[in-house]
């Protein structure tokens, strides 16, 4: 109802007021005069029977700022009956906190015609409870204040649905705040309206500094969020899972994936948008590290396996088949070792088995099978791979074929102790083997003989016919040489035309002057080489173990000594 029209109407009657007070108080009436005809009387009863059905408290003030009547919904209010009210002044009726402003709107009457005021009401328990008083002044016919008419609001169920809005508010914005995802809802305009804590997290902007700024700032690329939302309109209002790249405060990228939905005004428009987006930035990392491992397995040309923590074969890749013809069906669930074997330990494998456990790696020359059947050597590299606490789960071999390596390394190690040319062994392993045999030699109570042997006209050659043929001729000279020893004596070029001959494990030294005899014969005989005939004569000096020397540097500078005396000789007879 409405104050104004009530007072108007009532003139200053609007309560259920009793007969005796209308007759008492019928200035309020206007007229002045205590008799009321029998039609004003009706309406005052049906306004008196309005106000007595309404929820609110009503009250008359009088002139004195007494109450003069009240209904009973007030009564209710308070907890009084209509009694305790009739006579008394409001400020009984209300906190002590309350009364000053109170006195202060009871002031105001007289000037103030309507006037809205919060009191905290007081009940006889000494309990308060907030109340709202809407009062109006009501004036007789000369303008004179004549009372102040007025409904009571019992705030309570607003204040506590307040609270309980306001605790879920906070409930809700605890939960948000330590949500891992961080939560927001936009305008229609696409301004931050709301955030959730975690945004500090995500972007490193302070939340009062986010709101009310438009969302495409913080996209890496602001067309980003036009893509966001048409994709959102085609999802028919809701997406899920939508990735894309914001920009840290700091300039860096993010990778964010979305979970969000348009929400709509009270009459069915779109109003903004609402969500939750999570930093996928370290998982976005690990999913392209995973799909290059993927593509590393597949593509490559080493043979890969994965295993169970016991080495049984869980998947293989596509060079893995094709270099052993292993189909994966036929390798899933058999040992890795069923396929490689440890050839230079006995129980390699079980070696193999707990280096992967102690040190979580194990790396050696293995041997496997190709698919047509041949070996060939490979170097196996095994990693564990662990789970967050350290137990081992998983293992992951690597074989590559060494062949070419091998075969390179041996041809590395056969140079450094050969001479390249005419592939006889070397300075270096010569004195190695010499060493050697006069170590056997000195427990045996055997002899060994060093012949030295030079290239009489070997200049000759070389001016004649180039040095193309001379190296032709030097290899030649080295194999006829071969072929008069035995396959246990060492035949080795020591530089340019020289060459040194070891013959170890002699009985008796009276079989040298034969084999010196034969070396020259062979050297002697004519060479045919597609330059012409070649022929070449040689010298030879012999020292012998433990007659001439007892180490390896004395014998070869006694057979040198041997060698320039022959030669000498020869000079002298020609």
């Amino acid at each position: 109802m409405n104050i104004h029209g009530c007072v108007a109407k009532l003139k200053g009657r609007i309560s259920n007021l009793p007969k005796t007070t209308i007759a008492t108080w019928g200035i309020a009436m206007g007229s002045g005069d205590a008799d009321v005809d029998e039609t004003e009387r009706a309406r005052w009863e049906r306004y008196r029977d309005a106000i007595a059905q309404v929820g609110d408290g009503f009250f008359v003030l009088g002139a004195d700022l007494r109450l003069v009547e009240v209904n009973e919904a007030l009564c209710r209010m308070f907890g009084r009956p209509a009694e305790e009210f009739i006579g008394r002044s409001p400020l009984e009726f209300v906190t002590e906190s309350s009364r000053p402003l109170m006195r202060q709107m009871m002031k105001r009457i007289a000037t103030t015609e309507v006037r809205h005021t919060h009191y905290e009401g007081l009940r006889p328990d000494g309990s308060a409870f907030p109340i709202l008083v809407r009062a109006v002044t009501h004036r007789n016919r000369h303008g004179d204040v004549e009372s102040s008419v007025g409904f009571v609001t019992d705030l309570s169920p607003i204040v506590a649905a307040q609270q309980a809005l306001a605790q879920s508010e906070r409930e809700l914005r605890a939960i948000l705040d330590e949500m891992q995802d961080t939560y927001y809802r936009t305008d229609a305009e696409g301004r931050i309206l709301r955030l959730s804590r975690s945004a500090e997290r995500l972007l490193g902007y302070r939340i009062e500094e986010a709101i009310g700024r438009n969302l495409a700032d913080f996209y890496f690329d602001p067309a980003q969020r036009t893509h966001f939302l048409q994709a959102l309109r085609d999802g028919g209002g809701a997406i899920t899972n939508y990735e894309g790249r914001l920009r840290h405060r700091d300039g860096h990228e993010v990778w964010v994936s979305t979970s969000a939905h348009f929400y709509y005004d009270a009459d069915g428009r779109i109003a903004g948008v609402e969500g939750t987006t999570r930093d996928i930035t370290d998982l976005r990392r690990a999913r392209e590290e995973l799909r290059l491992a993927a593509h590393v397995f597949r593509a490559a040309s080493e043979a890969i396996v994965v295993t169970d923590p016991h080495l049984a074969v869980l998947s293989v890749n596509p060079a893995f088949v094709d270099i052993l013809g292993v189909a994966p069906e036929r390798a899933a669930g058999r040992s890795l070792f069923e396929f490689v074997q440890i050839a230079e330990v006995a129980d390699g494998a079980e070696a193999a088995r707990r280096a992967l456990e102690g040190r979580g790696q194990w790396g050696g020359e293995v041997w496997s099978r190709r698919r047509d059947g041949s070996g060939f050597p490979c170097w196996l590299s095994l990693s564990a791979v662990r789970d967050e606490r350290g137990a081992l789960v998983h293992a992951v071999a690597i074989l590559s074929d060494i062949t070419e390596r091998k075969a390179t390394q041996a041809r590395i190690e056969f140079l450094a102790h050969h001479d390249p040319l005419t592939l006889l062994p070397n300075r270096l392993l010569l004195r190695d083997r010499v060493e050697q045999s006069i170590s056997r030699c000195a427990r045996s109570g055997a002899m060994l003989a060093l012949l030295f042997v030079d290239l009489d006209d070997f200049k000759r050659v070389n001016d004649g016919f180039g040095h193309a043929v001379g190296d032709a001729v030097l290899r030649e000279i080295g194999r006829r040489l071969a072929a008069c020893v035995r396959e246990t004596d060492t035949v080795s070029r020591h530089g340019g035309d020289e060459f040194v001959i070891a013959l170890t494990d002699l009985t008796e030294d009276a079989a040298v002057p034969e084999i010196v005899r034969k070396l020259q014969r062979e050297v002697a005989t004519p060479i045919r080489l597609p330059a012409g005939e070649v022929r070449v004569r040689c010298s030879v000096g012999t020292a012998l173990f433990p007659r001439d020397g007892c180490d390896f540097d004395t014998l070869i500078e006694r057979a040198d000594a041997a060698m320039y005396a022959a030669k000498r000789d020869t000079l002298l007879r020609d």
